[in-house]
């Protein structure tokens, strides 16, 4: 079996069976991307810190060529040193899950804190991986020592994958990621997907790997070159083609566009007639006007000035409608 039937498989078989949280789509970009990495004649395997039960440590796997192999970071056992519970993993489940989905792959288990692993020493537990998925910890401080472990770890023109960087309940990890991107980084970032952070080790890779998703996954691709953090990454799955809902189908019948008395009528052209184009896009507009106003006008009401003018505008509403009534009794 090939690498890419092997992901393939996986990833519509397995994802679903394995506990632990990595959306498809996102697994549909990182195959792409250890695919491509083949075609570059990029070697060197791959790594994960905190693997859980396996989810995305198993795509990593399949994803690897004859020869390669992988190392799996976690506290296992250990759970007592998991000071924030992000995920808990189970050295029995995950061995389990290595048997059904990845019994041929070489795959070097370390039970460890990633804490006790310093830059200076991470290629002798990680190797030269040329994808690392960075999922341990979901502190700040936790967050960018780990990101440190992969810069110093990873293969030329290898990728960083960081987990939950903008996920709202591990805000440790967006603040980790700010830290360390603001701090001279070896590593650039080049794109998103749901739940993840894509990361390299030059400027040169980012641009082949930005235009091989572009071309290889444009339907994913949600929108291209967003500022972050004194560069651009593009956006995957949010607002993507393949997930924009189309507009309901017409009814069909004698009642319905295609009959006698639709909006078709005698001269046969499909579709509302313009006045009732024009109709709902006046009343769309108007949608959007009175939602503005609601909102200017909830701002306005929120303001100090507002409350303190309050009296001197229940003193004018009393005067206007004074004003109106003379009005109407002199006519």
């Amino acid at each position: 079996m090939s690498v890419s039937e092997r992901l393939e498989r996986y990833r519509s078989e397995g994802l679903g069976q394995v506990k632990g949280w990595f959306e498809p789509d996102s697994a549909e970009l990182m195959a792409v991307l250890l695919l491509h990495q083949i075609d570059l004649g990029l070697r060197g395997g791959a790594a994960e810190i905190g693997v859980h039960h396996g989810r995305s440590f198993l795509l990593l796997a399949n994803g690897l060529a004859p020869g390669e192999g992988a190392v799996a970071l976690d506290l296992f056992e250990q759970q007592g040193h998991n000071t924030d519970q992000s995920g808990k993993g189970d050295r029995r489940r995950f061995e389990k899950n290595l048997e059904r989905w990845a019994p041929d792959v070489a795959v070097r288990m370390v039970a460890s804190s990633s804490l006790e692993v310093t830059p200076d020493n991470a290629r002798e537990v990680f190797g030269r991986p040329r994808m690392f998925s960075v999922d341990g910890g979901h502190t700040a401080e936790i967050t960018r020592h780990d990101l440190r472990l992969a810069e110093a770890s990873i293969a030329p023109g290898g990728i960083v994958v960081l987990d939950d960087m903008l996920n709202g309940h591990w805000l440790g990890v967006l603040t980790g990621t700010a830290t360390y991107l603001l701090d001279a980084p070896a590593l650039v970032p080049f794109a998103v997907s749901p739940n993840k952070l894509y990361l390299t080790d030059s400027t040169e890779a980012a641009a082949d790997y930005t235009a091989h998703l572009r071309a290889s996954s444009p339907d994913l691709l949600g929108k291209r070159e967003v500022e972050f953090f004194g560069t651009t990454v593009d956006v995957y799955g949010q607002g993507a083609p393949r997930h924009q809902v189309p507009a309901p189908a017409p009814p069909t019948g004698p009642s319905g566009p295609s009959g006698p008395s639709g909006p078709t009528g005698p001269s046969g052209a499909s579709g509302p007639s313009p006045e009732l184009r024009r109709a709902r896009a006046a009343a769309r507009r108007a949608r959007r006007e009175a939602a503005d106003l609601a909102q200017q006008l909830a701002a306005l009401q929120a303001t100090r000035s507002w409350r303190l003018l309050g009296p001197w505008r229940r003193v004018a509403g009393r005067v206007r409608r004074w004003a109106l009534r003379e009005l109407a009794w002199k006519h």
